[in-house]
């Protein structure tokens, strides 16, 4: 077929913003031919309406993946017949590294990685559908209102420190409602003491929005028996962790190898090249962060939990313990284990050996702990 301006197909790049998106799009024989557009991130005539005249049928659009670009890229895949493609912009040398960074260059830049660059080195991403969207963002927001809790509670504790108490018991604290009350009225005083009640409204109020969240988490685990099940069976794994891994992981289609879903939580060593020599560097966290926090916390609760020698998980971070000096190094071992784990145990539609071997006894307290209870009836008979 010999293609005229007309019916060649174009090259869209699209770099998204919160309220505005900038395009550039390369078209005719050889793709020598540029326009630049801008437009909004609105459903109306001068946003996403305005965007479909510019898309025909057989276009390649590619965009970077960020906090607008998955509802976007679901409306054009919904909408048109074109090739939309998301890529990771962590793994995208060409505008990391790049020195000018605009929209318009951006899209340019973007366009020229879909016309130069062979399909397979694309660092493309899934788009999630609304559902996997709507209980990711039900995982980041625990995670903020966590490093929120946590913020406030350490500033509540400098205020103790500051006047001469800081033995302050921490976990009760946390755990402690009245207790915490209690201590700001009797060994506060003045501004001191206002800022402290301040402070401890704050927690209290971010306290009861992690409990409204974790019961979110709750039906996400419900909704997704079989993978919450497998996570669960795993030490390390709470509910938090359970509902992250099944947000971003699924059932764990996407990841034929271990190593895919490492590279995905970034929990890889970077790897410095210098002639035949071959530097491994610390973890490149260019991945999905609230799976490589979670992961990492649920991987350090096993370095400081009691050994267990029946566990291999438990005999694996005992090894490393020993092996590796820093506790961090450890830890970052111990996830990747416990993820090439549990991604064995999704394919399989299994659940981890120590389970298997009290018939699910500690399993099923766990779940009832977890508000859980109903995912018994899918465990092994």
């Amino acid at each position: 077929m010999a293609y005229t301006d007309q019916t060649w197909p174009a090259i869209i790049g699209l770099d998204i913003g919160k309220q505005t998106y900038s395009g550039c799009r390369l078209y005719g024989e050889c793709y020598v031919k540029r326009h630049n557009f801008t437009g909004k991130m609105t459903r109306g005539e001068d946003g996403y309406a305005c965007l479909l005249e510019r898309i025909s049928d057989g276009d390649l659009v590619i965009m970077e993946a960020g906090s607008s670009s998955f509802n976007l890229a679901r409306f054009l895949i919904n909408s048109t017949e074109a090739d939309v493609v998301v890529l990771n912009p962590a793994q995208l040398r060409l505008i990391w590294d790049s020195q000018r960074k605009s929209d318009k260059a951006e899209a340019m830049k973007l366009t020229c990685i879909g016309r130069d660059m062979r399909r397979e080195a694309w660092p493309a991403v899934s788009v999630p559908s609304e559902e996997e969207q709507a209980e990711r963002s039900i995982v980041t927001f625990h995670v903020f209102l966590k490093e929120d809790e946590t913020a406030k509670f350490n500033r509540l504790f400098a205020l103790f420190s500051s006047v001469g108490y800081p033995d302050i018991d921490k976990g009760r604290c946390k755990e402690d409602f009245e207790y915490r009350h209690t201590l700001v009225d009797i060994l506060l005083t003045g501004q001191t003491a206002e800022i402290a009640r301040i402070l401890n409204d704050g927690i209290d109020l971010v306290q009861s929005q992690i409990e409204a969240v974790q019961d979110e988490l709750v039906s996400i685990c419900l909704k997704h028996p079989l993978e919450a099940i497998a996570w669960l069976s795993m030490p390390g794994v709470g509910l938090v962790n359970a509902a992250t891994l099944i947000a971003y992981v699924g059932d764990g289609s996407r990841f034929s190898k271990p190593e895919q879903l490492m590279n995905y939580a970034g929990l890889v060593p970077r790897l410095n090249q210098s002639g035949i020599t071959n530097i491994h560097g610390k973890v490149t966290k260019m991945g999905c962060r609230c799976v490589r926090r979670n992961i990492v916390q649920g991987a350090s609760s096993i370095l400081t939990h009691k050994y267990n020698p029946s566990c291999p998980l438990s005999r694996f971070a005992y090894r490393k313990k020993k092996e590796l000096v820093y506790h961090g190094k450890a830890a970052v071992a111990v996830a990747n284990h416990m993820l090439r784990t549990g991604l064995a145990l999704l394919h399989h539609h299994d659940i981890y050996c120590t389970a298997k071997e009290d018939n699910c006894g500690k399993l099923k307290a766990k779940l009832a702990g977890y508000k859980l209870s109903a995912l018994s009836a899918y465990l092994p008979q």
